[in-house]
């Protein structure tokens, strides 16, 4: 039997977490699998709401500080069957999405996952290839090949979905995402306007310091990378023009040209731009926070 896992915090939205139960719910039922919930949330509300539904809920103690590896570690500690879906509480798979997992684990995949849609008219739309952005908001693991490699390093607090990837692919393992896209009721990562995009940019200014944490482990991937070159170009191309020539800064066009068609329009361009040079900003401080974090050799909890 599949389990699948669902985390409830203490920021969760009970419609949200109620829409996703009711569609987990019955796509459980039909095939067969079972639902476990993760609730460290410490809110009556939320457990109101999953007590209309035929599921395991454990509950736990908040953290006294987020850490979404421990988390994942605790979840997974709950299962006992090989094939674990992960799914997040404002997350909503499709008909056809868990099917679809739990067939690429049992063709030999270790870790797959769904890309993001944020309207229901992008379930189908397929992934560019560029665009490979593991989650676990909507993925499935072969837990006993999680097991082999300690479970998550818990020195990734953000970004263990990335972490995972890049561990997996380095041990010779298969990731891959699945085809098609699960729903996420919250479109805060889509950056739709100003507000969110710069929410995101708030965020990336201390996000590369798990992407230079992953340099320094070997986990590198050139997938990965690929951010840090196009956004990272903005700043070089200005400081080599200054030791140069004027016409070095030309090169913006066809840098301009290719955000323009990889986002398919001025807003969407725009509106990731911004997070994305912060990104590259935040770098510095992201590589000093690693060589610290290397170097005080902090081991992670893993569970062997």
């Amino acid at each position: 039997m599949v389990e699948i896992i669902i985390p409830v915090g203490p920021g969760d939205r009970a419609d949200w977490l109620d829409a996703v139960l009711k569609k987990v719910s019955a796509l459980a039922n039909s095939l067969n699998y079972k639902i476990i919930i993760y609730d460290n949330s410490e809110r009556e509300d939320l457990a109101k709401v999953i007590s209309q539904y035929n599921v395991n809920h454990v509950t736990a103690k908040r953290f006294k500080k987020v850490n979404m590896a421990r988390l994942r570690n605790e979840m997974l500690k709950l299962a006992n069957e090989s094939y674990v879906v992960m799914l997040d509480s404002d997350v909503i798979p499709s008909e056809k999405a868990l099917p679809r997992m739990i067939e690429n684990l049992k063709n030999g995949v270790t870790f797959t996952w769904m890309h993001y849609a944020y309207d229901e008219k992008e379930i189908e739309v397929e992934s560019d290839s560029l665009e490979e952005n593991p989650n676990l908001g909507c993925s499935a693991l072969n837990l006993d090949v999680i097991k082999r490699i300690g479970y998550f390093d818990e020195r990734y607090e953000r970004d263990e979905d990335v972490w995972l990837y890049a561990k997996l692919k380095k041990e010779g393992y298969i990731v891959k995402p699945t085809k098609g896209r699960c729903l996420h009721l919250n479109k805060v990562h889509a950056r739709e306007n100003l507000m969110s995009s710069l929410k995101e940019a708030r965020k990336n200014l201390w996000r590369s310091k798990y992407d230079m944490m992953l340099v320094l482990d070997g986990l590198t991937q050139f997938q990965m990378l690929t951010g840090y070159t196009y956004y990272g170009s903005y700043y070089v191309i200005p400081i080599i023009s200054l030791f140069t020539s004027p016409l070095i800064l030309f090169l913006y066009l066809p840098v301009i040209a290719f955000g323009l068609k990889y986002y398919k329009s001025p807003k969407k361009y725009f509106l990731n731009l911004i997070p994305g040079l912060s990104l590259v900003l935040g770098l510095p401080y992201g590589l000093a926070y690693a060589v610290v974090n290397k170097s005080s050799k902090k081991k992670y909890n893993g569970y062997k």
